[in-house]
């Protein structure tokens, strides 16, 4: 008779997972707060892009109008509408939809956004490097931010909740009573108030769902007086804190692509340059790539700038330069008028020996703006001068910088765009502004000072004599709504830019 052999320990009967599956247990808290910072992440896009859609955006200001009109009918014909007031039961719905994405994907963003903190502090993520957030400028504001759209979640659950509670209370109550008529009137009081309000907070709604959730509210409260490049700057200073990061990273990746003897930041400076006047139309989709693969490794290109879900790619970059634009558009006015001066070959900058550009906003809002000024040395001398700017009523109201400038010979004749031969604005631009010194400067005036004013912007050179004056004009204004709107409106178009497609590689 044969025998059977012993079962073994491990052919043995698992116990059951008390979890069951795909519910598995995570020991590690590091993973765990991984884990659920990448659910908040993308419950956060999915219901912020949701809230965002132009179909719920309108229904979410119509929705107050809807339940008014409702109460308003209960008002002059109280017998019909209280036969059908079985009807209520389909207006949680509605409502609901209305409100209900903004509170998900805001909440979302909040507890996503301290889990990232909470990584970041504790090295959780793929660089293993700790970095402390919460300190760093600009931090604040992006709470307060967060914040803020939660307040207005709250507001308009409460207007909308009390407009809706009291046509139900309506409901209970005798048709055509005193109480019928003033919880329907308290209903279209609220109704109204909470369509004026979700009016005026539709440009808050349209920041949920982005790919960089935090870019929106940060403010370059801290930056570099004297630039070293005016593009790359610009665009590192208006980073939030958590995505400098990732782009110190993605500049790192990009300079190991540049062929051997590029300079890093004129190649980087020559890049966005390039990616600028992409998306302004004035070059196509073969020049640029052509103008990439004269800088850099051609099998580098794919994996710095054509990944649709990487942080920086095309168009993401083409997103933080209109970003940065947004934010400071005399800066840009400035490149802008280097270019055409390049291309036409004015004599300011053929045959002068100096040449200063001065950059301000026609309305300084709040009491401040931001000046930007180019000095270029054209000669063939490195020259010391001094760069002196009148602020009346301002806060400083005189300013003095003295700067080394090396000397940087301007081209003998005007210039092409771009060419393969040749050189051209391509080149030249990146260079020159290297070879010069760009300041972005604050300007400031006394709390009690408003209107019309001057801001003069004086260069003299090493014996105090004035080589070149200019004076600007500005009006400051203290009123801010319609100076902040513009500006979302400004950024909002950054970001359809960053969501457009990258054009095919090569």
């Amino acid at each position: 008779m044969a025998r059977s052999n012993p079962k073994s320990p491990s052919s043995a009967l698992e116990l059951p997972d008390p979890y069951g599956h795909g519910f598995e247990r995570i020991e590690d808290p590091l993973e765990k707060t991984r884990v659920q910072w990448t659910h908040l992440e993308g419950r956060r896009k999915l219901f912020g892009n949701i809230a965002r859609n132009w179909l719920i955006i309108n229904w979410r200001s119509i929705v107050g109008l809807v339940l008014a009109f409702i109460a308003l009918l209960g008002v002059f014909f109280p017998d019909q509408i209280g036969e059908k007031n079985w009807m209520v039961v389909l207006l949680p719905i509605p409502v609901v939809l209305a409100v209900a994405p903004n509170i998900i994907a805001v909440e979302s963003a909040w507890h996503a956004m301290q889990a990232k903190l909470s990584l970041r502090e504790q090295g959780g993520l793929t660089d293993g490097v700790r970095h402390t957030l919460r300190v760093q400028p600009g931090i604040d504001r992006i709470i307060d931010g967060l914040r803020d759209h939660r307040r207005t979640n709250l507001v308009s659950t409460v207007l909308i909740s009390i407009s809706f509670s009291m046509i139900l209370l309506a409901t209970a109550t005798k048709s055509g009573t005193v109480a019928w008529n003033l919880a329907l009137l308290v209903s279209v009081t609220t109704a109204f108030i909470y369509t004026f309000y979700a009016q005026y907070t539709n440009l808050s709604v349209k920041q949920l769902g982005d790919r960089f959730p935090n870019l929106v509210f940060h403010a370059p409260t801290h930056h570099q007086t004297q630039l070293g490049s005016i593009l790359s700057d610009l665009l590192s200073a208006h980073l939030d804190p958590d995505l400098e990061l990732e782009w110190n990273k993605w500049k790192a990746k990009f300079n190991k692509s540049l062929m051997p003897g590029n300079d890093e930041k004129q190649a980087l400076e020559r890049l966005l340059y390039v990616l600028y006047l992409h998306n302004l139309g004035e070059v196509s989709d073969e020049d640029v790539r052509d103008e990439f693969s004269s800088f850099m490794i051609k099998g580098q290109l794919e994996d710095i700038l054509y990944k649709q879900d990487t942080d920086f790619n095309w168009r993401t970059l083409q997103r933080l330069i209109s970003h940065a634009k947004a934010w400071q558009p005399s800066a840009f006015n400035l490149l802008d008028r280097l270019q055409i001066d390049l291309l036409t070959g004015k004599p300011e900058i053929l045959r002068a020996k100096w040449r200063m550009d001065v950059a301000l906003d026609e309305v300084c809002v709040g009491g401040a703006t931001n000046l930007f000024i180019v000095l270029n040395n054209q000669t063939f001398e490195q020259r010391n001068v001094t760069v002196e700017v009148l602020v009346p009523n301002g806060e400083p109201e005189t300013r003095t910088h003295r700067f080394e400038l090396a000397a940087c010979p301007p081209p003998r004749n005007s210039l092409e765009l771009s060419t393969k031969n040749d050189e051209d604005c391509l080149d030249w631009v990146p260079r020159y502004l290297q070879k010069g010194v760009v300041l972005w400067m604050n300007v400031a005036w006394n709390r009690s000072f408003y209107g019309p004013t001057n801001v003069q912007v004086v260069l003299r050179g090493e014996d105090g004599v004035v080589l070149e004056s200019k004076v600007l004009t500005t009006e400051v204004s203290r009123r801010t709504s319609n100076a902040l709107r513009k500006r979302m409106l400004r950024l909002e178009k950054a970001r359809r830019i960053g969501e457009m497609e990258i054009p095919v590689s090569p």
